[in-house]
């Protein structure tokens, strides 16, 4: 009887050990289709619409506008950041200034692309997160004297 026992307790162990190799195999952090790809080089941006967008600005200034674009062919969400003005020098110390940049964010797993705009655009999108089923939101971020401004769009 005890023989019969010990194999079940056995059995159960290399069940509960198999399961738990089958999770980390598959991951919590999942490869999504599209994930980091170029909305434009995928074709992905044709026919994409802009789902959510927010203005970037302070108390004394207009900087440009934050969207966040959506592909329904593809199920794909990214940003796009368009100044109203070129950017000038920024990046680097002697121009005290950080580029201009945005971030489009999964909300389930927090996956995070970006980019930037430097000195002479004045407009930048990033790569894709998949969204099907899932939310996004877009975010911006201009340096100024005042300090950063940091806009978000709503989740879609």
């Amino acid at each position: 009887m005890r023989t019969k026992k010990r194999a079940l307790a056995r059995a159960g162990v290399v069940a509960g050990g198999l399961g738990l190799a089958m999770i980390a195999a598959t991951g919590g952090a999942q490869a999504y289709t599209y994930d980091g790809s170029d909305p434009s080089s995928t074709g992905c941006s044709s026919g994409a619409t802009t789902v959510e967008s927010a203005t970037v600005k302070n108390s004394n200034a207009t900087f440009g506008t934050i969207e966040l674009r959506y592909s329904l062919a593809c199920h794909t969400a990214w940003a796009r950041l368009t100044l109203n003005y070129t950017q000038g020098a920024c990046g680097n110390a002697s121009a005290g200034y950080a580029c201009a940049n945005a971030d489009v964010i999964r909300n389930n797993d927090g996956r995070t692309y970006g980019c930037t705009i430097y000195q002479g655009q004045s407009q930048c999108y990033t790569p894709m997160v998949y969204d099907k089923g899932l939310t996004s939101f877009a975010q911006g971020a201009v340096d100024t004297a005042l300090g950063t401004v940091i806009t978000r769009t709503a989740a879609y």
